[in-house]
This record gives C-alpha cells, sequence and structure tokens, in this order.
C-alpha cells in the first residue's frame, strides 16, 4: 500500500497563489486600460501635481515657525545628513591611506638606543650632587 499523493495536492497555499497571481492580472490590465484614457490619465496627474503642490505650501509654511523655534526644517536636516556623509567617506578614505602606509612607516621608525644606565642610579647621584636647601629660621612673633 503507498500512502503517496500527488505534489499538487498537498499544496495547501496553491489556491491562494493562483487566485493573487490571476487577481494581479487583472488588476494590471484594469490600470492600464485606465492610464491608456487621456481624460482620466490627465485627472490623475492633476491629482498628483495638487498634491506636490500642497507638500510644498506646507513645507513653506513650516519654515518659519520652525525658524522662530530655532529647530532646523527637513532641508536643513538633509544638508547636515549629506555633509556628515561626505566626512564618513573623507574619513574612510584617509583610514585606508593609513592602513596603506602603515607595513612602510613600520619598516622606516628608528630604533631606539639600548638604555644603560639605570633610572635608581641616575636619581640616586642626582640626590648626592645637590646640596640640602637652607632653612630660614622661624619668624617669632604671632602664632
Amino acid at each position: 500500500m503507498s500512502n503517496t499523493a500527488p505534489v499538487g495536492a498537498l499544496d495547501p497555499m496553491k489556491g491562494w497563489r493562483d487566485w493573487f497571481i490571476q487577481s494581479e492580472r487583472e488588476w494590471s490590465e484594469a490600470i492600464t486600460k485606465l492610464m491608456k484614457d487621456d481624460v482620466s490619465a490627465r485627472a490623475i496627474g492633476q491629482q498628483i501635481h495638487a498634491a506636490l503642490h500642497q507638500q510644498q505650501m506646507l513645507t513653506q509654511g513650516m519654515a518659519s515657525p520652525l525658524a522662530m523655534l530655532n529647530m532646523p526644517t527637513r532641508d536643513d536636516l538633509v544638508g547636515l545628513a549629506e555633509r556628515l556623509g561626505r566626512l564618513e567617506d573623507a574619513v574612510a578614505r584617509i583610514e585606508a591611506g593609513l592602513v596603506q602606509l602603515r607595513p612602510s612607516l613600520a619598516q622606516q621608525a628608528p630604533t631606539k638606543p639600548p638604555r644603560t644606565r639605570q633610572v635608581a642610579a641616575a636619581a640616586k647621584d642626582t640626590l648626592a650632587a645637590t646640596p640640602a636647601p637652607k632653612r630660614s629660621p622661624p619668624r617669632k612673633g604671632r602664632r
């Protein structure tokens, strides 16, 4: 006895997938027909133009209140983001250059001369050669 079913029968999403593909085709055809009609295409273009004009008016209207509150506008933030991006690129270029120079700089670095004198002995010699400071006599008077 074989309990194997055809592969297509086990796919529960096949019906939904077929419906989705068919629906997408129908919507695409309907929108294409709509956009081919000059009247509807012109109306959609006017709606888009009106929305862009509304957005520009809102942007201009908000610039003055934001300036009074000492707050940046969207354009200010976009400009700042662009400047920051350019700075990050410059730092990355400098870092890449330093990484390339590191091996050659390591080979050219001068070596320090070997230490021949001990620090403690040098400090002791310095203290022995320095005369002790003279103390002034204590002042008499108020305590």
